[in-house]
């Protein structure tokens, strides 16, 4: 009977971590991002890449994360022959590593001696903390560094207490594999160190000891998956893998000299301890992380326990107050994860200290903990939308989709930097059937024979606040813009050239610049579109900016008649300074208009002026456009 009583209360764990395993699934699942990203947020740094990277078999930034990109390749292939989009599938890969996250946290908490179900309570609190619920929910890697994390404590808990060789290789294959995976897994070394230090005999065996140094050494084998890559010809690979100094920099590359930076001051040490505590309050209340910080030094359990998981978090804390970038980057928010699971830890430790006292306060702290998962749920959930139901990712895509076609059929390539902007435009053409005829091109393009082909080329307007007139200069000489739909400019070699005597214009400015034409359209009910050709009619020009100007009446009485302004201080977004323009230059500039709420607009008003040295304005005529 009591053999039939063991074996019950073994299945019954079993059933209640696998529930508790589909349940977190279930919410990752349900919440996960389902199509491309375009959202700039700490969060989702590296989320394009990813989602780009593994559909192609390729390779990612700085360290590589070369286990991470192959199993995720091989996941997002599998799961796209049942009909799963890829950013649905690298979502998906992040989500089952979160799920195994959890797996593995419940059973190393069952491991350190907590009743099954205040170790599922205090795991799912974890897995419902912000950080980890986006994680598990985007294309992010942070959640297979939280399973190789639990993976390790895990097998290092059970080799410490028996001593089995068994653990004692699987904790050596899983450290060589995290390290690699990411660096900041090497800061838990300590812990590890200190829980099982009292098996060192185990390594006298010479045979042993060298099974332990392979193991070790699986670890940085698998960077030859990265030239391997580069070598079978992938077409997404990151600096360069196939070759001898580009696999070097990716495998030694840590980006510490860019994000590492020691505080110089009190102050500025103190601005950043805020900092963290912020971050981790928005996991977590700070209040109960603290405690279940200091619950895992709790008595009861070898103090090599105690202070191996300690030693394993303190670490995270002091290296995430020197990962600094002057923001709140990917980096930072990647490394102090840890430390909310080593709170839930230890939540975990004072449940089980209260139920050891009294039945009945065990039972009000496991509804305590249901109600905090709960909590979680309700107050995190909205950030965790925000980020995976952000569509701003289309705006770019429709954008460039808006494009027109030339005139004379020539080709047109896209520049769009490497990031937010790149990344949704090349997931767009290659898995959503967008402007197919388009060339995407990377800032490192040879534009000078990209243009000298025939070729049209197009950017962002806000390209030019990364890549300047003068860094286009350097590559292709003197630049020509226009502008060829709102927020698109085009990077000529030659101006186009109209003389006066081709066609009337239709106002001179009076300041040696003319308007050729001009045109309003509604876009929707809300938005109006202004197109306008200039063409200079002078040798040289003084530099202009330009007015464009909403107004409730065609002649306005004064400013309260002028309902929104869409200023500029040059041409083409604002980036094409009238002194640049060859006589008989063409230059188009587009504008989109907002009407205000309960606005009743009559007309757009346009003209160029100087700001003069008093600070006053020297306005040239006015072309009044009354609205269609």
């Amino acid at each position: 009977m009591r053999k039939k009583n063991r074996r019950w209360r073994l299945t019954s764990k079993h059933w209640l971590v696998g529930a508790a395993t589909l349940l977190i699934l279930l919410i990752y699942v349900v919440h996960m991002q389902l199509s491309v990203n375009g959202l700039t947020n700490p969060y989702t740094t590296d989320v394009g890449e990813i989602q780009n990277a593994l559909p192609r078999w390729g390779t990612l930034h700085f360290t590589g994360y070369p286990q991470f990109t192959f199993l995720g390749s091989l996941f997002v292939t599998i799961v796209g022959w049942f009909g799963l989009a890829p950013a649905a599938g690298a979502s998906l890969y992040s989500a089952v590593w979160g799920a195994i996250s959890i797996t593995l946290l419940i059973l190393l908490i069952i491991e350190l001696g907590i009743p099954t179900p205040l170790a599922i309570l205090a795991s799912l609190s974890f897995g419902l903390a912000t950080s980890m619920w986006i994680d598990a929910s985007i294309a992010e890697l942070h959640t297979m560094t939280m399973a190789l994390t639990f993976a390790t404590l895990l097998a290092a808990v059970r080799f410490g207490k028996n001593g089995s060789i068994g653990y004692l290789y699987l904790m050596t294959f899983l450290v060589g594999q995290g390290i690699v995976h990411q660096r900041a897994f090497a800061f838990i070394g300590l812990g590890l160190l200190i829980m099982v230090m009292h098996r060192w005999r185990a390594l006298l065996d010479w045979k042993r000891l060298f099974i332990v140094i392979g193991l070790l050494l699986l670890g940085p084998l698998t960077y030859l998956y990265l030239p391997l890559r580069a070598w079978m010809g992938a077409d997404w690979t990151f600096s360069s893998p196939g070759t001898w100094a580009g696999f070097k920099a990716i495998v030694l590359d840590t980006k510490a000299e860019r994000i590492i930076s020691i505080p110089s001051t009190y102050a500025e040490a103190g601005e950043r301890i805020r900092e963290i505590a912020l971050l981790l309050h928005h996991d977590w209340p700070l209040p109960l992380l603290l405690l279940g910080l200091l619950g895992i030094f709790l008595p009861g359990r070898p103090w090599r326990l105690r202070w191996g998981l300690t030693l394993a978090w303190i670490p995270i804390l002091l290296v995430s107050l020197i990962i600094w970038e002057g923001r709140v980057s990917d980096a930072l928010l990647a490394v102090k994860l840890p430390i909310i699971a080593f709170g839930a830890i230890g939540v975990a430790f004072w449940a089980q200290l209260a139920w050891s006292r009294s039945q009945l306060l065990g039972y009000a702290l496991v509804v305590a903990l249901l109600v905090f998962a709960g909590y979680l749920f309700v107050t995190r959930r909205d950030a965790v939308l925000a980020i995976t139901q952000d569509e701003s990712a289309f705006e770019l895509i429709k954008l460039v989709d808006s494009l027109p076609p030339t005139a004379d059929g020539r080709p047109q390539a896209f520049m769009a930097l490497w990031g937010d902007d790149y990344w949704p435009l090349t997931y767009a053409q290659e898995y959503m059937g967008y402007f197919p005829a388009l060339t995407l091109v990377q800032h490192d393009r040879n534009f000078a024979t990209l243009l000298s082909s025939g070729q049209r080329l197009h950017t962002f307007s806000w390209t030019f606040y990364q890549r300047p007139i003068s860094w286009w200069e350097e590559r292709i000489g003197h630049p020509y813009l226009t502008s060829v739909a709102p927020e698109i400019v085009e990077i000529r070699t030659e101006p186009e050239i109209a003389r006066e005597s081709e066609a009337e214009t239709r106002m001179d400015l009076g300041n040696g610049v003319a308007i050729r034409s001009a045109s309003l359209e509604w876009v929707d009910t809300d938005t109006l579109h202004l197109s306008i050709d200039w063409q200079s009619q002078a040798d040289t020009l003084a530099d202009y900016s330009i007015a464009v100007h909403l107004v409730s009446q065609e002649v306005p009485a004064g400013p309260q008649d002028i309902l929104i302004q869409a200023d500029q201080s040059h041409p083409v977004a604002g980036w094409y300074p009238t002194s640049l323009w060859q006589r008989g230059e063409v230059v188009t500039d587009h504008f989109v208009l907002e009407i205000p709420a309960g606005a009743s607009p009559a007309a757009v008003r346009v003209s160029m002026y100087q700001v003069l040295a008093d600070g006053s304005f020297a306005n040239t005529e006015w072309l009044t456009l009354p609205l269609p």
